[in-house]
């Protein structure tokens, strides 16, 4: 997909998502961190895990609002809730009005993503989804592979900088999306005005339908077990390779070797998983573009869980860096092809509902992710690994068996038509 092809709302959003979050990862990865040493590590640990929750009412609620208002003002409205936190987060005298404006920022994010899916799907045609849902993949990942390396001196050293410019960067953003992007939601009828008690009435039974969908809910709960696999690099895999692997020596050919310790190896192992992000979401999104889409669902997860499980099996650097490269690449397969997936399966009139529970995949497999290291308390290493290949192996099952329900559901339909 040409940037020249490209509707006008997603060149806006392309740029203004890319300046954001590369600002974003400069202070995200070292929030956890910065709440320990303030409010002491026990009470961050309880409160970081609010903002999932938080994160799951807001994508609800900006699916119902996105498709009863439009788009448009919702996308605003999440973008504008974040500039006006990072300035309270800029101005704050207290860690507590930090956290406060922590949780604001990602309720404003929750809100802003179902729309902006929603968007994609509303103005691309679906052979052409795939592509441009990667090449929003590709320019957040930027960020994610840009923004620490700046952030583990700025956010430290220049916080209130660093804070300031993130809000002025979304301040710009802001005003870009109320002066050049246009509503695209689809349908032409025009809604009634509820009450909010009504509103919430039919937002819950909206989704009680949508959570009811046979072939629906089974995709969720395939991708819970696949996001529970995913998101291990950054929980068990990380205290597995700082606290059981072996410092040794990395040669590199002949030209000399240096001495690896577990801490820099996780660095590497991260620093290679998010350049993989940047530089093979797109091609990989491209290249296979003619595969069904349940093969890519049942091969993402294969290569996530086998390439998890194996890690338990080798010690050295270049086997580390091998299986990193390998189970990124069944993540990669994954990103694109799932919000692809939503916005054809979802009807025209509630596609923005639908992705917003859609995202309920990613914050309960966020919530669940980290039983693995309550876990290593009393379990192997391998028996930890062994877990990461059956909820994958439990995800490619679930794939399966909901495209052959579809397959049956639209052999049902050309019979009774």
């Amino acid at each position: 997909m040409y940037w020249k092809r490209l509707d006008r709302n997603l060149k806006v959003r392309l740029v203004g998502e890319g300046l954001f979050n590369i600002c974003y990862w400069m202070y995200f990865p070292f929030i956890a961190l910065y709440f320990s040493m303030t409010l002491g590590s026990e009470v961050a640990g309880a409160f970081m895990m609010l903002p999932p929750l938080v994160s799951m009412i807001g994508n609800l609620a900006s699916g119902n609002l996105a498709d009863h208002f439009g788009r448009r003002p919702i996308l605003i409205g999440g973008a504008a809730i974040q500039t006006v936190m990072f300035v309270f987060f800029a101005c704050s005298f207290s860690p507590w009005l930090d956290y406060a404006a922590f949780i604001g920022i990602a309720l404003g994010s929750a809100l802003y993503r179902a729309p902006s899916l929603a968007m994609v799907a509303d103005v691309v045609p679906e052979e052409e989804r795939r592509d441009v849902f990667a090449l929003f993949a590709t320019t957040n990942n930027m960020g994610a592979v840009v923004g620490p390396v700046m952030g583990a001196f700025l956010f430290f050293q220049f916080r209130q900088i660093l804070l300031w410019t993130t809000a002025s960067v979304l301040l710009l953003y802001l005003l870009c999306l109320i002066l050049f992007v246009n509503e695209t939601k689809p349908t032409s009828t025009h809604e009634k005005q509820v009450s909010v008690i009504a509103g919430v009435k039919h937002a819950c039974v909206a989704y009680g339908h949508i959570l009811g969908d046979r072939v629906f809910a089974r995709f969720i709960i395939a991708g819970v077990f696949s996001v529970m696999t995913i998101m291990q690099l950054d929980l068990y895999l990380a205290y597995y390779i700082v606290t059981e692997i072996p410092d040794q020596r990395f040669l590199f050919f002949e030209l000399g070797s240096m001495l690896l310790t577990g801490e820099t190896i996780l660095g590497w192992m991260l620093a290679l998983n998010g350049l993989l992000f940047v530089m093979l979401v797109f091609p990989l999104a491209n290249w296979t573009k003619r595969w069904k889409e349940r093969d890519l669902f049942v091969f993402s997860c294969l290569l996530s869980g086998i390439g998890m499980f194996a890690l338990g099996f080798v010690s050295t650097i270049w086997s580390l860096l091998l299986l990193t490269v390998v189970f990124t690449v069944g993540e990669l397969l994954r990103a694109p092809i799932s919000d692809s997936f939503v916005s054809r399966y979802a009807p025209m009139e509630s596609r923005a509902m639908y992705i917003g529970a859609s995202n309920l995949q990613y914050t309960v497999g966020r919530m669940l992710a980290p039983l693995t290291i309550l876990f290593a308390t009393w379990v192997a290493p391998l028996g930890i690994f062994f877990f990461m290949l059956v909820c994958s192996l439990a995800s490619a099952a679930l794939y399966t068996n909901l495209f052959r329900m579809i397959s049956q559901n639209k052999e049902k339909h050309e019979r009774g038509s």
